[in-house]
């Protein structure tokens, strides 16, 4: 099967796309350790050296790894480990529970790369009351299309994926 990847190196992320119907979760999932998860696809990912957190999302893992990693390396053993469990991924449970952690880890699987395509990024921050507040940067800053993703992209995926945040609001 192919598998689609991305590098987000200024992140330190491989994003690992998986084909249609292949779901690896319900919802999100963020696992930060091995001991979040008894599942063997997780203590796999994180028997590779540097790996700091693991995202499972419909049809999408993304992984994490400290900058002083070799990124080649697991990229490869990441696509060994997810070829060996996509035929059949178990469900899975457990998982991190910090919101600032798993909107960062959003953000990197699946707002950044669209966005880093165009020279732009976002920077976050979560307010009280899980508000979430985003201000562009790059070429995003100041486009007229600015809103629109706002509205379209961002919103939508953390309301998708996160629905305990009460609001995304852009940073004045």
């Amino acid at each position: 099967m192919l598998i689609k990847t991305e590098n987000l190196s200024s992140k330190s992320v491989i994003n690992f796309y998986l084909p249609n119907n292949t779901a690896t979760a319900k919802s999100m999932l963020l696992f930060v350790s091995s001991a979040d998860c008894k599942n063997d696809f997780v203590q796999e990912i994180f028997s590779m050296s540097g790996v700091i957190y693991c995202l499972l999302a419909e049809n999408l893992i993304s992984i994490k790894y400290a900058d002083s990693s070799d990124k080649e390396a697991i990229k490869a053993l990441a696509l060994a480990c997810i070829d060996d469990y996509i035929q059949g991924l178990p469900d899975f449970d457990g998982g991190c529970d910090d919101l600032s952690l798993k909107c960062e880890a959003l953000a990197n699987a699946l707002i950044r790369p669209t966005l880093n395509r165009d020279n732009g990024d976002i920077v976050m921050s979560l307010l009280s009351e899980n508000i979430l507040q985003v201000q562009f940067t790059g070429h995003c800053a100041g486009c007229p299309y600015a809103q629109n993703t706002l509205q379209n992209v961002i919103v939508k995926t953390f309301k998708h994926y996160l629905p305990q945040i009460n609001e995304v609001r852009l940073k004045e």
